[in-house]
């Protein structure tokens, strides 16, 4: 969709305006992530504790109080209950086409919510304490049974079936999907983290000690979001089972501010924004029981630095070398992430609006950080189509071949690049 607007530089042109390969790594200071209180539940009337917490494609949040309610928080900031009648609302997922999937942990059903709130039981049969809930893209839902310790599959006709069981499992309680179809478990009475095979295969995948449990789990941006519950933290995992903490001290509190030097009370339920910038996260006001007496509901949002946070703030006028160093910096603070798709986006948003050298060099670093991301080095193939080196083009719509060799795009482009 780009080719069309962009013109075609020379080689020697860009030779000038591109740095060297290697530039060192610079010390560069990025802004840490963040957090923020979005509301309290005080001054919402009937909150109870901390359930499930799902987000849908349009930003609208779905807080389930572990009660009888489900909250609906739009990207307006109006908060409104959406449903009520529920027996222990904790997990949660927003399904492909729209509805809400709502467990009721202690009626062992699940039901579905219409975006203007009408609710039907979905499944009520061979379920024991649900929580968590994925949606696959067909419509089928995976429910984790905490006081089971099993997934349960609900097909699209409301049948349910035993998908997994194992011993490995103890009160799980979080689920979610990656984007390559295996499904990803945490317990809450152990630090294990599960992944979960199409076939229904268990194995362990990552151990998160230090607290002896944890809340739930969410994918985005390449990597695994889990809450804490006892601990009080949020942690990123990789996909090679390393992690790392994203905010919370591990006391309990409520200070908002830079994400490690936050503090959270029994984080629980969490979300992922459509784009991926923020997480939301549900925990108890200090000192509040859970599910005893009058709990207060803390809903909190964690902005996620991400890669075009950072190169945005580099000069459009400064060198290139500007934003090798920006890349380099970025991905030292977060090694392991995807930041592929966001990087091809923003090298074509800068291409179309004459930042050439900074657009070519950003995908090249893209490339070059990801070798066997076959998309990664098709646009950095694009990148050199676009700005006259057929060349180097050929070479890389070659390499995403020897990726991909399936990849019908790519071999359009060879063809048309080398005249085949």
């Amino acid at each position: 969709m780009y080719g069309s607007m962009m013109p075609l530089l020379s080689a020697a042109l860009l030779v000038g305006l591109l740095p060297a390969h290697g530039v060192s790594q610079s010390d560069r200071q990025l802004p840490p992530d963040s957090v923020s209180t979005v509301f309290v539940s005080d001054t919402v009337p009937g909150f109870g504790a901390v359930g499930g917490v799902a987000i849908d494609a349009l930003g609208y949040v779905y807080i389930a109080d572990f009660r009888n309610a489900v909250w609906r928080y739009s990207p307006d900031g109006d908060l409104e209950k959406l449903a009520d009648g529920f027996y222990g609302a904790s997990g949660n997922a927003v399904g492909p086409r729209g509805y809400l999937y709502q467990s009721s942990f202690n009626g062992n059903y699940v039901s579905r919510i219409s975006r203007t709130g009408e609710v039907e039981t979905w499944a009520s049969e061979g379920l024991s304490g649900p929580v968590g809930i994925a949606a696959a893209p067909d419509g089928t839902l995976y429910v984790v049974n905490c006081s089971g310790g099993y997934i349960a599959r609900i097909a699209p006709d409301r049948t349910v079936s035993d998908f997994a069981r194992s011993d490995l499992m103890a009160c799980p309680n979080g689920i979610t999907f990656d984007d390559r179809g295996d499904l990803f478990v945490v317990n809450f009475n152990s630090s294990k983290v599960l992944k979960v095979t199409p076939d229904g295969n268990v194995s362990e995948f990552a151990d998160i000690p230090g607290a002896g449990g944890n809340g739930h789990i969410a994918f985005t941006r390449g990597a695994f979001f889990v809450t804490q519950f006892r601990g009080h933290k949020v942690f990123r995992l990789l996909r090679d089972g390393t992690y790392d903490e994203v905010a919370g001290t591990g006391a309990a509190g409520e200070q908002d501010g830079p994400a490690l030097e936050a503090t959270f009370n029994r984080p629980n339920g969490i979300a992922a924004s459509p784009g991926g910038g923020e997480l939301w996260v549900n925990d108890l006001t200090e000192g509040q029981g859970l599910g005893r007496g009058r709990s207060v509901v803390t809903m909190r949002r964690i902005h996620l630095l991400s890669l075009s946070d950072v190169l945005a703030s580099v000069d459009p006028a400064a060198d290139a070398s500007e934003i090798e160093e920006a890349y380099r910096a970025y991905h030292a603070m977060r090694a392991g992430e995807d930041s592929s798709a966001g990087a091809v986006t923003l090298g074509y948003q800068w291409l179309t609006a004459g930042r050439i050298a900074h657009g070519v060099i950003l995908f090249r670093l893209n490339g070059e950080n990801f070798p066997d991301d076959a998309n990664a080095q098709f646009h950095l193939g694009e990148a050199y189509r676009y700005t006259g080196r057929p060349d180097e083009a050929a070479e890389q719509y070659r390499t995403v071949l020897r990726l991909d060799p399936d990849h019908g795009n790519a071999a359009a482009r060879l063809a048309q690049v080398t005249g085949g």
